[in-house]
């Protein structure tokens, strides 16, 4: 009975299932078609007769690659092409048919993809070939794009030479030349090289090399190679010269290949080569190595479960790759490396495991690369598991600390919220009358008590009422305590204040008066710059709340940031025209005025407050008859603060000076404007809460809610460079950096509100 040809082998169902069972066995991923590995085996025997007939006729055409991107270093990518499993499988028996046969071509100084051999003893060769005295120098080479460049008219001869059966040649040249597709189906031709995850090509390119290898070999020096890298060691510089232009040219005429650029040095010098540093002594790892290793164990991912498998396949894969090469020191350096990200990732993740003993069955599947490790893993778990105990109770004493932090800190703003409550008073209701007696302050409403408090935090009285009477003895308490008593009518214009004259004591109204143009300009800009930096926080502090609900706002909160970027940019270039520069500031001022409340009048656009542009005097909206009225609060509380820094409040940086009025108060509390008056109005409006105008004046319901609103924010604590301040003293703190600045030239810095 006549033998059946290589081909016939091929399409039988039991060689084919051969096949299958090395595919299985690596269980890589599918390709374009979608079907997995397991996907394959639920129909397995159904697949392999698919496979087997349309061999058998002749039919069998296989599916393009799928083109797939890996990370390499360097930020490169390598370009793999994933087979369908059906084509593996007839990959795989075609390689198991023609591999004997291209084996006979290959020389012993290959070592790439080939049974028996590998990176382990073309290691060990090269090492040989280093302690030989006669091999003083060395070249170290690698192909240009190797496994893309291969040209196919050759590779096809060269298969139809070695393989006896024409239809297993065609079929091989077949599968190399199919083309590669993407993700999203886009279709490239394949006209040169061989696919880089196709399961022929590792033995394509040694072929292709074959003929290479025997004329290296010809030469008769120190040769050693792996797929496209290859080291040729030689007596002397000259002969290694010579040897360079010889593969140079071989490669370029025959195999239409290019070289990288090459490496001679000395032997001595040491070998760089897959990895290991070889010298003559000793086999180590090189550093770039070492440092990728390394980088390999960063990425690993512990879980309370486990390991994940591709990562303790990458471990696995460094000890089967180094282990049997170099010395102990280098596998323990990694060991420690691994021991160390081990130990880290129990401190960080303790929390999350159940117990020691869970930690300690976690470990167990960790393979180390150094003997000391895999023997001594018993007093590697024992060390972590003591890492472990320890960072439980570090973080039960931690969980102790934060409870006890919480509480301190709710007791802190209770004590807050009642500092806030004693520090103002606010009467509001007509007919009262406020004394003074030794149980502190008492209002009295038709002779009957409403209102009793210590006056130990007391700072402020606010009377926002018609026929207030107020005692001499109270009057006498506030002047000795610098307790300032400031009177509203009921449109919320400022009426007056009773002032305590310590606020005159040694004034530095002189120095004020006597600066210069320069130093008003830089005065005026750190003003305007704070003023628009405070508007556009709040923007963003609304913006981020509001911006997935109204996503109108986006243009204008766009439009406002791009402003003030530009002014920003631009501002320190006309800071050098000190004539010009307070003309720049102010027409900026106003231009960045519009885009606030452009924005202001868009967030509010639902709110059914009606509100269209700001307007100063004479408004008759609500919401700019709130604004007036609680700007009329903030700009007493920066008077009082101007007056307490020893300044003069009518002697204006910005604003034209004008005979009676507080002109440095309107220009000081631009920077505040927006954070203590506006967000209090907005905020009112956006919760809801009745207002009101009556009779063409705010009712005394939303006077109370504004007036309340603004006492509240301007005694609520914020950070101010290091120190728990609230509003009003952080007001006080900026009126004395402005005095030191004007009297000693110490810089000052405008408040910028966090958002």
């Amino acid at each position: 009975m006549q033998n059946p040809t290589m081909f016939q082998t091929l399409c039988t169902p039991t060689f084919l299932f051969e096949a299958w069972k090395a595919v299985k066995a690596k269980n890589a991923s599918g390709g374009i078609d979608g079907i997995s590995v397991a996907a394959f085996e639920d129909n397995l025997e159904s697949y392999l007769r698919e496979i087997s007939e349309s061999l058998k006729l002749g039919k069998w055409i296989p599916e393009p690659y799928l083109r797939i991107e890996i990370p390499k270093k360097d930020n490169e990518k390598r370009k793999l092409g994933l087979l369908s499993v059906k084509d593996k499988i007839v990959q795989q028996a075609i390689k198991m048919l023609v591999e004997p046969y291209f084996e006979n071509e290959f020389v012993d100084n290959s070592y790439g993809y080939r049974p028996n051999k590998g990176h382990y003893k073309a290691v060990q060769r090269t090492w040989s070939e280093c302690k030989k005295k006669k091999y003083n120098f060395f070249l170290k080479l690698d192909i240009d794009d190797y496994f893309d460049t291969i040209n196919h008219d050759y590779l096809a001869a060269l298969v139809r030479r070695i393989i006896p059966d024409e239809e297993v040649a065609r079929l091989i040249m077949l599968a190399i030349q199919m083309g590669v597709v993407s993700q999203n189906l886009k279709w490239q031709d394949t006209l040169a090289g061989v696919p880089q995850g196709a399961i022929l090509s590792p033995l394509l390119s040694n072929l292709y090399l074959s003929g290479f290898d025997k004329f290296i070999r010809n030469q008769r020096v120190g040769y050693v190679r792996y797929a496209d890298d290859f080291v040729i060691l030689c007596s002397n510089f000259e002969e290694a010269d010579r040897i360079l232009d010889k593969v140079t040219a071989y490669l370029r005429d025959n195999l239409q290949l290019q070289l990288n650029k090459p490496v001679v040095k000395r032997t001595a010098e040491g070998i760089e080569f897959l990895g290991i540093f070889i010298r003559e002594a000793d086999l180590s790892i090189t550093p770039e190595k070492q440092t990728d290793l390394k980088a390999k164990i960063d990425v690993l991912e512990l879980t309370p479960k486990g390991i994940r498998t591709k990562d303790l396949q990458s471990l696995e894969g460094i000890t089967r790759y180094y282990a049997r090469i170099v010395s102990q020191d280098y596998l323990r350096t990694l060991d420690d490396y691994l021991f160390e990200k081990i130990k880290a990732w129990t401190r960080t993740h303790a929390s999350e495991i159940k117990n020691k003993a869970v930690l300690a069955n976690l470990l167990q599947g960790i393979p180390f690369q150094s003997t000391e490790y895999q023997l001594y893993k018993s007093r590697v778990i024992f060390d972590v598991t003591e890492v472990y105990l320890q960072q439980k109770t570090l973080e039960k004493g931690e969980q102790t600390n934060r409870q006890n932090k919480d509480i301190i800190r709710q007791r802190k703003k209770e004590y807050h919220k009642r500092e806030r409550e004693n520090k103002e008073l606010l009467v509001n209701t007509p007919g009262c009358f406020i004394g003074f007696t030794s149980k502190g302050i008492t209002v009295k409403r038709q002779g009957k008590v409403v209102y009793q408090q210590p006056v130990g935090a007391l700072t402020h009285i606010t009377v926002a009422a018609k026929g207030i009477t107020l005692s001499s003895n109270l009057i006498d308490y506030c002047m000795a305590h610098k307790i300032t008593i400031d009177f509203f009518n009921s449109s919320g214009g400022h009426t007056g204040s009773i002032l305590s004259n310590k606020y005159l004591e040694s004034t530095l109204w002189s120095r004020q008066a006597a600066c210069g143009l320069e130093k008003r300009n830089t005065l005026a800009a750190s003003i305007i710059l704070g003023k628009l930096r405070n508007q556009l926080a709040l923007v963003k502090y609304f913006h981020k709340y509001h911006r997935l609900h109204y996503p109108q706002l986006d243009e204008k909160f766009k439009a406002f940031t791009e402003f003030f970027r530009s002014f920003q940019a631009t501002l320190k270039s006309k800071c050098h025209d000190k004539e010009v520069l307070i003309t720049y500031l102010t027409g900026n001022e106003a231009q960045g005025a519009v885009y606030y409340w452009n924005y202001i009048r868009s967030l509010l656009s639902d709110d059914d407050i009606g509100f269209e542009k700001r307007v100063r005097k004479g408004a008759t909206d609500l919401m700019n008859m709130m604004l007036n009225y609680g700007y009329a609060i903030l700009y007493n509380r920066v008077w009082q603060a101007i007056l307490g820094a020893k300044l003069n409040p009518f002697d204006s940086i910005i604003h034209c000076r004008q005979v009676g009025k507080p002109t440095f108060v309107y220009d000081m509390v631009e920077i505040f404007r927006a954070q203590v008056v506006d967000r209090v109005i907005i905020t009112l409006i956006q919760k809801g809460i009745p207002l009101r105008i009556e009779k063409g004046l705010l009712d005394a319901e939303t006077r109370k809610q504004v007036s309340q609103g603004v006492l509240d924010r301007l005694n609520r604590y914020e950070n101010y460079r290091g120190e728990e301040l609230t509003l009003e003293d952080i007001i006080r703190r900026q009126m004395s950096e402005i005095a030191r600045f004007i009297e000693k030239d110490v810089k000052y810095k405008p408040y910028i509100a966090k958002w």
